[in-house]
C-alpha cells in the first residue's frame, strides 16, 4: 500500500509546484493620457498589470516620481491566465525632467516572483509652456499670452500680442487706435513721414500744422498813461481853482457846511451829507471807455461815477478810486474819510446819553427821597 501513495505523490507534485500567484508589470505598460507633457498640466498615468501565474490574485500599484510617492491605484483582481487589468492615478507634470516607478503591492495571495513586480520608465522632459499655445517658453516670443502664429511685425523679438508698439514707430498701439492709424505700419498714409512725426498721419497731403498769421493790430489813437495822467492833473487843477480854500489841506467842517473835499490829486471829490453818509464824485473823464471802481473801505464797492455811501459804524475808512482807460492803463487814488463816534446821531452815543439821563434822574429821585426821610 505504501508504494501506491509514493507513486501518487510523484503524480501530484508537479501540480502543486505550478499552483502559484505571480503578477507582472513592465515599463512598456506605463503610459500617459497626453502625448505632450506640459509643465503644470494634470495628466493621468496608466499601467497595465498581467497575471502570469496560475492562481487568481488581487493587488494594487503604487506610483512614484523618483523616490516620492505620487499615489496608489485602486485594488484590482486578476484571474489566472486571464486578460490584463489597467489601473491609473492623476498626476501634475513637474517643470523638470522626471521618470515614473510603478510598484506592485498588496498581492493576495503573496506573489512568489518579485522580479517582475516593478517597472521604471525612461526619463521624460516636459514642455514649459505658460500660455498653453503649443510653443515652449524658450521659443515663444510671448510666453505668457497665447500666440501660436508667433507674429512679430517689427522683428524686435516680442510678439504682436504682447508688444505695446507693433510697428516700432514710437506710438503705442493704444494711441494709434485713438488716431485711427495702422499699428503695423510706421507710415499709415504713405507720405514718407512716420506716424509719430506726422501731424496728419492719415492724410497723405498734409504732414505739418500750418501756423496762422497773427492779425495785424490796427493803430488807434489811445492816449498813453502819461497823457492820461496829464488829463487828470488838468482836471484836478481846474477843480482846485474853482473851490475856495484858505489852507493847503481842506479843513474838516461840520456836516451842515457841506464843504467839498478833494482827493490828494483831485481825481475825485466828496461831501459829508450826514454823520455817517458821504457823496463821492469822479472828476476825471467819464466816457464809456473809462471804467471807475470805488472801494469804500468797509467791504462795499461801486462802479457809479456819482454815489452816496452810508457807513454803518464810526471810524477811519480808506476810500480808493481805481480808473482804467480804454488802453488798459490804470491809475488809483486813495483818501481817508472819518465817521465820528461822538455824534448825537450815532445810535451808540444817543443810547449812552439817554442811559446817563435815566441814571441821573434815578439818582436825583433817590437823593430827594433820602432827604425827606431825614426830615
Amino acid at each position: 500500500m505504501k508504494p501506491f501513495f509514493i507513486v501518487l505523490g510523484f503524480f501530484l507534485l508537479p501540480l502543486a509546484a505550478h499552483a502559484a500567484a505571480d503578477l507582472s508589470i513592465s515599463p512598456t505598460d506605463i503610459r500617459f493620457s497626453s502625448d505632450v507633457l506640459v509643465a503644470g498640466d494634470q495628466v493621468r498615468i496608466y499601467a497595465k498589470v498581467y497575471n502570469v501565474g496560475d492562481e487568481d490574485v488581487s493587488g494594487y500599484v503604487s506610483f512614484y516620481q523618483g523616490a516620492t510617492l505620487i499615489d496608489d491605484s485602486l485594488v484590482i483582481s486578476l484571474l489566472a491566465d486571464g486578460s490584463p487589468e489597467e489601473v491609473y492615478i492623476d498626476f501634475i507634470v513637474p517643470e523638470g525632467s522626471f521618470n515614473i516607478l510603478a510598484l506592485l503591492r498588496g498581492m493576495d495571495p503573496i506573489d512568489i516572483n518579485s522580479s517582475n513586480d516593478s517597472a521604471l520608465t525612461s526619463t521624460f522632459t516636459p514642455v514649459v509652456d505658460n500660455d498653453r499655445d503649443g510653443i515652449d517658453n524658450a521659443n515663444d516670443n510671448c510666453p505668457d499670452e497665447s500666440n501660436n502664429a508667433q507674429l512679430d511685425t517689427d522683428a524686435d523679438g516680442q510678439g504682436d500680442v504682447c508688444d505695446p508698439d507693433d510697428d516700432n514707430d514710437g506710438l503705442s498701439d493704444e494711441v494709434e487706435a485713438e488716431l485711427s492709424t495702422n499699428s503695423t505700419q510706421q507710415d499709415t498714409d504713405g507720405d514718407g513721414v512716420t506716424d509719430q512725426d506726422d501731424a496728419y498721419p492719415t492724410d497723405a497731403d498734409q504732414t505739418v500744422v500750418e501756423e496762422e498769421p497773427e492779425p495785424v493790430a490796427q493803430e488807434t489813437a489811445v492816449p498813453s498813461s502819461e497823457a492820461f495822467q496829464k488829463i487828470v492833473e488838468e482836471v484836478a487843477k481846474t477843480i482846485k481853482e474853482s473851490v475856495p480854500t484858505t489852507q493847503e489841506k481842506p479843513p474838516e467842517v461840520s456836516v451842515d457846511d457841506q464843504e467839498i473835499h478833494l482827493s490828494p490829486n483831485a481825481v475825485f471829490t466828496y461831501t459829508q451829507d450826514d454823520w455817517n453818509a458821504f457823496t463821492f464824485t469822479v472828476r476825471t473823464n467819464r466816457s464809456e471807455q473809462v471804467v471807475s471802481i470805488w472801494n469804500f473801505g468797509d467791504g462795499v464797492t461801486s462802479s457809479k461815477s456819482d454815489i452816496q455811501h452810508v457807513y454803518n459804524t464810526s471810524g477811519a475808512f480808506p476810500v480808493t478810486l481805481t480808473i482804467t482807460d480804454k488802453s488798459g492803463k490804470i491809475i488809483s487814488e486813495t483818501t481817508t474819510v472819518f465817521v465820528p463816534f461822538f455824534h448825537l446821531k450815532n445810535p451808540l452815543i444817543l443810547t449812552s446819553v439817554i442811559s446817563l439821563l435815566v441814571l441821573l434822574l434815578i439818582g436825583v429821585a433817590s437823593f430827594v427821597r433820602l432827604g425827606k426821610k431825614q426830615e
